[in-house]
C-alpha cells in the first residue's frame, strides 16, 4: 500500500534508481494503490548519460509493497521494499530484464511475457 509521495525503486534494468509517486490512477479521491494498480511516477535519480532522463515522467505499475496483503489462500505475502516496473505503454515496460521475484497476481495479469528475461 502506497501513496503519493512514496519512493520506488524500479526492478527492470532500465537504468532509474529511485522514482517518487504524484498521482494513482482510479479516481481523484484514491489514496492508496497496492499490488498489480498503476500509478504516475517522476523519476528522481538515474545513471549518467541513461536514456531515461531525470524529471521525466512515465506510468508504473505497482509489483512490491511494504504492507502486507492478503493472498487467495488466505495467507499474507510481505516485501522490504515498495518497487515498480516502468512502462511506456499500457503493458510494455521500458526495460528489458526482471530483477528478483515476481508475485502471483501480477503472473495472472500476462505482464511477465513481455520479459525477455528474469533474473
Amino acid at each position: 500500500m502506497v501513496q503519493k509521495e512514496s519512493v520506488l525503486i524500479p526492478i527492470d534494468k532500465c537504468g532509474v534508481w529511485f522514482t517518487k509517486i504524484f498521482h494513482l490512477y482510479g479516481g481523484s479521491r484514491r489514496r492508496y494503490a497496492f499490488i498489480n494498480n498503476f500509478v504516475k511516477v517522476s523519476v528522481k535519480l538515474t545513471k549518467p548519460n541513461n536514456w531515461v532522463k531525470k524529471k521525466s515522467k512515465l506510468k508504473a505499475i505497482l509489483i512490491k509493497s511494504r504492507k502486507e496483503s492478503l493472498k487467495l489462500d488466505g495467507s499474507l505475502i510481505k516485501f522490504k521494499l515498495n518497487k515498480c516496473v516502468l512502462l511506456k505503454k499500457r503493458l510494455t515496460p521500458k526495460g528489458r530484464e526482471l530483477v528478483g521475484s515476481c508475485p502471483f497476481q501480477i503472473k495472472r495479469k500476462r505482464f511477465l511475457s513481455s520479459f525477455i528475461k528474469i533474473v
